[in-house]
C-alpha cells in the first residue's frame, strides 16, 4: 500500500488501488478545492505530481480538456483523475 504525502500539510496517508488522490484527500480532512466534487468539470483540484509518477494513472481526456498539456511541463493534474495505481510512495503539492 503506497503513502501519499500531500504538501504543503506535510501530512502523509495511506492509499489503496485505484482510489483517487481526490478522494484520499477528502477521507483524511485534506482541503483540496472543488466546485464539482470530484467530478472533473470544474477542473479546481489541482495537484502538482513531486514524486511517484509510476504509481499514478495515465493523464486523461478529462484533465486535458482543463490543463491542456501543461502537465508534460509541470506534472500539474487534476487530484480528482488521478488514480493509485502502483504501489510506490506518491508526493503531491495541492494547488
Amino acid at each position: 500500500m503506497p503513502h501519499i504525502t500531500f504538501q504543503p500539510q506535510n501530512k502523509t496517508v495511506d492509499g489503496q488501488k485505484n482510489e483517487t488522490i481526490f478522494d484520499i484527500a477528502q477521507q483524511h480532512n485534506i482541503a483540496v478545492q472543488t466546485a464539482c466534487q470530484g467530478k472533473a468539470t470544474c477542473g479546481l483540484c489541482r495537484i502538482v505530481i513531486i514524486n511517484g509518477e509510476d504509481s499514478l494513472s495515465p493523464f486523461t481526456q478529462d484533465e486535458e480538456k482543463h490543463l491542456g498539456n501543461v502537465y508534460f511541463i509541470t506534472k500539474e493534474r487534476l487530484s480528482c483523475q488521478t488514480k493509485i495505481i502502483g504501489t510506490n510512495d506518491v508526493v503531491v503539492e495541492v494547488k
